[in-house]
């Protein structure tokens, strides 16, 4: 009986099922800017600024892709960002920080879409 027990014990520790954590990300949040061309040589401007977190400790640093997008969604420029020191202690959660975050950055101006 002993080893009965020592055995569903085992075999219901290897077949339970354990919790995961989906970190691949399926797409960005943006917010509308004013346009402009990303590149001197772009034939079409970028009116979007997509953001998403790709790594944040919850303590002192969070690490963001950025991109500017054109009406289609085509990425024109991208890059990372992080918000570490002072600006994250500042941080209170709110989504629309990292927007503010990275427009400060790079002069972005934000406008309310139509």
């Amino acid at each position: 009986m002993k080893k009965l027990f020592i055995f569903l014990f085992v075999l219901a520790a290897f077949t339970a099922k354990s919790q995961t954590i989906d970190t691949a990300f399926k797409s960005m949040t943006a917010c509308k800017i004013q346009s402009f061309k990303a590149k001197w040589t772009d034939t079409v401007n970028v009116d979007h600024l997509g953001i998403k977190s790709i790594s944040d400790d919850l303590h002192t640093t969070c690490t963001l892709y950025w991109a500017l997008l054109d009406s289609t969604g085509t990425i024109h420029v991208d890059g990372n960002a992080t918000i570490s020191g002072a600006d994250y202690q500042n941080w209170n959660g709110s989504n629309i920080f990292p927007f503010a975050f990275v427009g400060r950055l790079y002069n972005l101006i934000f406008i309310k879409p139509d």
